[in-house]
């Protein structure tokens, strides 16, 4: 059974900070895990890319091994996400 998330070399930058590098990350079905650290390290970049919502520069990201991209709506139908706050303006 593939990975339920494979993250291989993810690499993200907002123009000149880099707020990911380099980073794997495998999680097997049935498996948890949390995302500790302070403000600025990544946490939410790394939860906005495997959900689609922050583009992938460099790296792949699969779910149940299929690409985060390429099979969005299926691997988007896997993930559930209950953020603290929105930050999209609903008005």
């Amino acid at each position: 059974m593939p990975a339920a998330i494979e993250i291989r070399d993810l690499c993200k930058s907002y123009d000149d900070t880099v707020a990911l590098q380099g980073i794997d990350l495998t999680i097997q079905p049935g498996e948890f895990h949390g995302l500790l650290g302070p403000n600025g390290a990544g946490k939410t970049t790394t939860i906005g890319l495997i959900t689609g919502l922050v583009r992938l520069e460099k790296g792949s990201i699969s779910v149940f091994g299929k690409d985060v991209i390429r099979d969005y709506r299926f691997t988007r139908s896997k993930i559930g996400l209950s953020p603290q706050e929105f930050t999209s303006d609903w008005f």
